[in-house]
């Protein structure tokens, strides 16, 4: 199962990948992206099954949401330090995450995830 983890700060990415690793994916499996532009690139070529964002890249940029289109089948899970954005995410059938991003929730919904 390939994950893309996409956020602007690199502390933020590379918090999560201890957690992934801990659920047995592998380094390859794993991508990550700084930017939107980056993510359009990298969910073209991947077709991840599963897209971690922060809300203000899939908020801001219209060429992430267009470049979703390429690869329908991922489940995202949208992550935000602001409560009232998750809440119109969750309204919109997406999965969310408060930041700082609690392990276990992550877990749960990577397995969830994973189930299809």
């Amino acid at each position: 199962m390939k994950i893309l983890l996409i956020d602007d700060t690199a502390q933020v990415r590379d918090s999560l990948k201890p957690v992934l690793k801990k659920l047995a994916y592998r380094n390859e499996d794993i991508l990550e992206a700084g930017c939107d532009q980056q993510a359009v690139q990298l969910i073209a070529a991947h077709q991840p099954d599963i897209i971690v964002t922060d809300a203000k890249l899939l908020l801001l940029s219209g060429e992430l949401l267009a470049g979703r289109d390429s690869c329908p089948h991922s489940r995202i899970i949208v992550t935000s330090s602001h409560e009232f954005v998750l809440d119109a995410f969750c309204r919109g059938g997406m999965d969310s995450l408060q930041k700082p991003i609690d392990e276990g929730k992550l877990e749960d919904l990577l397995r969830i995830g994973a189930m299809g």
